[in-house]
């Protein structure tokens, strides 16, 4: 396991938060990588093991979420840890009352080992970690910026599928000026060699310059394009998001997203159009951005990559919570399938 902190010195924080995806090395993911693979080999579903027996992990939500948050407990489950879960920590909890957050993260943080959080503020995860104590914060998802585990996965999904990374033309496509899943992932893209990427959008939704600036500081070859078609014909993966018209600033601005949604959909005939081993990927939910004929397509893998966020998440909390049985597992060599 490699040494040294994998969030670093930053406003005071040195514990193993995950706060944002460009806090890894190449290193880290692929330690984190290897022991994903590892317990997808030796954990299928509805098997569970004892190594967090002793741990309890808190979910502790301030939007919804289903998959992310079920994704965490499945995770903490299965490792044998407990979990204690707030849904809608907005509406149920002393927020309610006026509780600040990090007055709630105090309290839990005696209760919880690790707090999973999902917060609409944009800094509230650094926030946490600044007063977690001895518990490690797990950004489950904060304001428009940042939500590091999905790209986590998103990179696993790759690699797992094409072997590697380096090299690819990866496609974003829908709303990338709203989309943390999509920010995210490219500042993870960024780390490996190669990458090229195409922010498919119109002018409202299109990618914010601070990403487009991070590529180029990473000398990371982007472009912007229209044309759906074109571009999906020539790319190794093809990244759809859902339009967030709940992150609408104004009602005229949310009919502006509801008609941008119309302009690229993903198809039978876009599918179709990809190259043979390319994928189509999804952080999910999905609204009408893929249809659903789509989901039969061998290129179709969102649900494949949910899936793969429970593995993930699983690295994730064992890496942090067990490092003696992260260093046993990783010193194992991957069985290749038969």
């Amino acid at each position: 396991m490699p040494t040294g902190k994998w969030w670093g010195e930053h406003d005071g924080i040195d514990f193993p938060h995950v706060i944002m995806s460009q806090q890894f090395s190449r290193e880290q993911l692929e330690v984190l990588f290897k022991l994903t693979t590892l317990l997808k080999g030796m954990l299928p579903k509805g098997m569970k093991v004892d190594w967090l027996r002793n741990y309890i992990i808190s979910t502790l939500f301030y939007e919804p979420s289903t998959r992310t948050r079920f994704s965490f407990e499945t995770a903490a489950l299965r490792l044998g840890a407990g979990v204690i879960s707030s849904e809608n920590a907005a509406e149920f909890s002393s927020a309610i009352k006026g509780e600040t957050l990090s007055d709630t993260i105090r309290i839990m943080s005696d209760k919880a080992d690790l707090i999973v959080l999902r917060h609409k503020r944009n800094d509230a995860a650094l926030e946490a970690a600044k007063v977690s104590g001895s518990s490690p914060i797990i950004n489950g998802g904060s304001g428009t910026l940042q939500h590091p585990t999905q790209a986590l996965l998103d990179v696993f999904t790759i690699q797992e599928h094409f072997g590697k990374v380096e090299g690819l033309k990866v496609a974003m496509v829908g709303d990338l000026k709203r989309g943390r899943t999509v920010m995210s992932l490219a500042y993870l893209l960024s780390k490996y060699k190669g990458v090229e990427i195409t922010f498919v959008a119109p002018p409202i939704a299109q990618m914010t310059v601070d990403i487009k600036d991070h590529l180029d500081e990473y000398k990371v070859k982007w472009n912007e394009e229209e044309d759906f078609l074109k571009v999906a014909a020539k790319s190794d993966v093809v990244y759809m998001t859902r339009y967030q018209l709940e992150r609408a600033e104004s009602t005229e601005e949310k009919e502006q997203l509801k008609k941008a949604a119309e302009s690229h959909i993903m198809n039978r005939t876009v599918a179709n159009a990809m190259p043979e081993n390319s994928i189509i990927m999804h952080p999910l939910p999905r609204v009408e951005e893929i249809r659903w004929s789509v989901d039969s397509n061998p290129r179709a893998k969102y649900f494949e990559q949910a899936k793969n966020g429970d593995y993930v998440r699983m690295a994730l909390l064992l890496m942090i919570l067990n490092q003696d049985k992260t260093q046993e597992l990783i010193s194992l060599p991957i069985k290749k399938a038969a």
